[in-house]
């Protein structure tokens, strides 16, 4: 995945997956729905769809909805994945509040690999197996981090 991104700015991958979001949820995407989700003006949109488009990652005409090409799919979809497993384990492996677990993993997701993010789900999977199986990692981990936050703000 991270050769598939070569030549993909952060920016425009954020608009790869604010296509393939907004494309799940509404039903479709275009121009002013993705200025209003991510906060930008519609002509800075209308320029980045123009490049999405010569990168042959999305389907873009004037005034019509925005499509993700299959190969700008196969994109968001990887960087959609590694969101979930990253947010997942910062919030239920590692206890981090989920809105602070989302925003960790937004900024992550982008800069490590596919191998790197099976691997931390496999880890995760590992976890929780024991935790089924009456082995209370979570709770002992919990504990220590409590305890040496006690420690660390007595210092």
């Amino acid at each position: 995945m991270v050769e598939k991104c070569k030549g993909i700015t952060l920016k425009q991958q954020i608009y790869l997956e604010t296509i393939y979001d907004l494309s799940r949820q509404e039903g479709h995407a275009h121009v002013k729905l993705i200025a209003e989700r991510l906060s930008n003006r519609m002509p800075s949109v209308t320029e980045a769809m123009r490049k999405l488009a010569e990168k042959k990652l999305v389907n873009y005409d004037i005034r019509k909805n925005v499509s993700l090409t299959a190969y700008g799919e196969q994109i968001a979809r990887e960087l959609d994945k590694r969101h979930g497993v990253l947010a997942d384990f910062y919030a239920k492996i590692l206890g981090c509040p989920p809105l602070k677990a989302q925003t960790i993993a937004c900024k992550v997701e982008h800069v490590v690999d596919s191998a790197f993010c099976e691997r931390l789900a496999e880890f995760a999977s590992f976890i929780r197996n024991k935790e089924e199986n009456g082995v209370e990692l979570l709770k002992e981990f919990k504990e220590f981090y409590h305890q040496r936050q006690k420690k660390n703000s007595r210092t």
